[in-house]
Parts: C-alpha cells; sequence; structure tokens
C-alpha cells in the first residue's frame, strides 16, 4: 500500500529539521487544535511545526505579522509535524491541522490524496527557484548539506580537500570521515558526483553505484545516529572530515570546532508548508503561505532558525560563521548549487531507504 512508501522512511529528513532547532513545546497558541470559530471572518488554524525555538521564528516571522494584517486570524500550535497524523486525520474524515511543516518528499507522494494542491496566485514565481515548486509544495525554506575538512589536519588551504571526490579519496586525503546515515540528506547524490556522474544526470540516482562509491570509505566513516551526535564528533575534533547540515555546521564553528567548508557542488533540500486534504480552514491557509513566501516574511524566519530563504529577493543578515557557512551566497560559496529532486524522492524513498539500511547494517 501506497501508505507505507513516505510515512516511515523519510521520518530522518523531517529529524533533520527538528534537529535545527532546540526541542520544547509549541510556542504562540493552544496545542490542541483549533478550527473556524464562527465569529464572521474569525478564524483559528491550527498549525503543526517542530516545537522549540524553531517554531517561535515561525511564529514571530510569520505568524505574528500575518494577524496583525489579518485581525480575524489567530494560529493554535502543534507539535511535532509528523505525516502519519496527517495521514490518520485525512483517512478518517477528521482533519483538525490547516497547515504542516513537512519534507517535499510526502508532500509529492501524496499530492491530492493526502494534502491539498497548492493554490498561489498571488506568489511571483520568477523569485524562486524551479526545483522548490510541486503541485503540492512550495520550498518555504532551505538547508545546505555542507562538506568540511578539519583545518587543524591541513592548515594550508592550497593543499586541503577541495572537491567532493576528495571526500573519498582516503589516499590521497586520509583520516576518519563522519557522515549522518540518513539516506534522504544529500550523502548519495555526493557520492555519485564523487564517482563522474555530472550534476545534470544525478537523477534517477543510481543508488548501487552511490553505495559501491561509500564502499571505499566505509572503514573510515563514522555513520552518526542524527546531527547532534555528529555536531558532538566535530566539536570532539573526532573527524577529518565530515558531511552536516549548514545550521549545525554553523553550530560547530561557533563552539570553536576547526573546519571549513569545501565549495565544490553542494547538495541542499527544502521543507513545504503543507495543507492537509480537507482542511477546515484551506483558504485561508493558502493566502497564510501566499504571505510566508514574501520576500520580508521569508527572510524574517530564516534568520531566526538558522536556515537559508527561498525567495531570492529576502535580504538577509547573518553573523560570521553563518556567513561562513552560506551555500547560497555567491560571494561565499564558489562551487554550484543542487536542490534535491523532490518528485524523484517522493517515488522512491521507502526503497532507497531500505536498500541503503540494508548496506549500513550488511
Amino acid at each position: 500500500m501506497k501508505s507505507s512508501r513516505t510515512l516511515t522512511a523519510v521520518a530522518g529528513l523531517a529529524s533533520v529539521t527538528m534537529l535545527l532547532a532546540a526541542c520544547g513545546t509549541g510556542s504562540g497558541g493552544s496545542g490542541d487544535g483549533g478550527a473556524a470559530s464562527g465569529d464572521g471572518d474569525a478564524q483559528t488554524l491550527t498549525y503543526a511545526s517542530y516545537g522549540g525555538t524553531f517554531e517561535a521564528g515561525q511564529v514571530k516571522a510569520w505568524q505574528e505579522p500575518y494577524s496583525a494584517e489579518n485581525p480575524g486570524i489567530t494560529f493554535a500550535n502543534t507539535s511535532p509535524s509528523d505525516t502519519a497524523m496527517i495521514k490518520a486525520q485525512v483517512e478518517s474524515g477528521n482533519v483538525q491541522w490547516d497547515l504542516a511543516d513537512v519534507n517535499p518528499f510526502f508532500a509529492a507522494d501524496y499530492c491530492d490524496e493526502l494534502v491539498e494542491p497548492l493554490d498561489l496566485p498571488n506568489v511571483d514565481t520568477s523569485q524562486f527557484d524551479e526545483a522548490l515548486v510541486g503541485e503540492c509544495y512550495f520550498g518555504s525554506y532551505q538547508f545546505a548539506l555542507i562538506i568540511s575538512y578539519n583545518t587543524d589536519k591541513w592548515p594550508d588551504p592550497a593543499s586541503a580537500p577541495s572537491t567532493v571526490a576528495d571526500f573519498f579519496d582516503t589516499e590521497k586525503f586520509p583520516g576518519q570521515r563522519g557522515v549522518v546515515n540518513d539516506v534522504t540528506n544529500g550523502m548519495l547524490e555526493y557520492a555519485l558526483m564523487a564517482d563522474g556522474v555530472t550534476p545534470e544526470e544525478l537523477y534517477p540516482l543510481d543508488v548501487d553505484r552511490a553505495l559501491a562509491k561509500w564502499d571505499t570509505v566505509r572503514d573510515q566513516t563514522t555513520f552518526a545516529a542524527n546531527n547532534g551526535a555528529m555536531l558532538q564528533l566535530a566539536t570532539g575534533n573526532q573527524v577529518d572530515m565530515m558531511m552536516l547540515v549548514s545550521a549545525r555546521t554553523k553550530a560547530s564553528l561557533d563552539e570553536g570546532a576547526p573546519f571549513a567548508p569545501i565549495w565544490d557542488q553542494t547538495m541542499v533540500t527544502f521543507h513545504t508548508l503543507v495543507v492537509p486534504k480537507g482542511a477546515p480552514n484551506k483558504e485561508a491557509a493558502m493566502d497564510f503561505i501566499e504571505f510566508t513566501l514574501e520576500p520580508e516574511q521569508s527572510a524574517g524566519f530564516a534568520e531566526a532558525a538558522g536556515v537559508s530563504p527561498t525567495n531570492k529577493e529576502a535580504v538577509i543578515e547573518l553573523d560570521e560563521t553563518a556567513t561562513e557557512v552560506n551555500a547560497f551566497d555567491e560571494e561565499v560559496n564558489t562551487g554550484g548549487v543542487i536542490t534535491t529532486d523532490a518528485e524523484w524522492w517522493g517515488e522512491n524513498v521507502t526503497d532507497v531507504a531500505d536498500r541503503f539500511n540494508t548496506w549500513l547494517n550488511g
């Protein structure tokens, strides 16, 4: 059944977002859910996100200014955002959530089945990369999987690792590697590029070829359970090269870890706000999504959460370490940026995750 495809396998990607921020309870409202109040245009939109400071950033950058412009709209926040919960609500005919922050794979795989096709007529799509836009998803924020090297081991940039292929070259660059064992985070794409596949030829992914490339460094690689564990390896100076999401790479630099990014080709992924199928306040939810995609709101949340805006017109202010790992700044990132193919992953994520787990545990 389709229900087994994306709901379980993409849990790792959802955890990437959750680990960008401290865990905690929701902000800005009750977690009990809500619906239209019935008082004229007054509505309460039930919003599912990830709690803690991450959700607090969405409340501050998105919800509060939206309510200020639309006094009849309030929000009830709940966490965590769980794709299985969306499925349960839709299939029971008791949809309580109006909006949910999810990965695009789920939205692509269950478009018009568990989530509503997006109706966003006022969004200027020229301000966004095409890879961020699908029938049921529209990238709300994005983050990169950064490859970086230990500057204590290679202090001279001229002789330090400088390409994706160098991560897999243990003869020229011996040492311990580190990566989170999340198959959806770009690690397969990096392996293929290191093996000679061009960015334009990545999809459909040759999973066997990618895993064969990982075999070449398997004995020199620590596969961390999550981003927090990978961060500990970095700050403990236990790896010489690593792949780690941008917010956690910044955190490692803030804690004094001796790492420098490799700007060759950089894999990025994104999250989207979706409207569950049959949401009680569908039209208001669509209007809210349009609002969040405007440059000011896109920038505001990016600054608050340590992610990157998807709107090209958004202007953000970053501190020194955030600038160092900003894959979307062309003055910083002298290489290329490759956005995850949400449609391909939506169709294949469970199969690929199963194959990866078999390989990892084999």
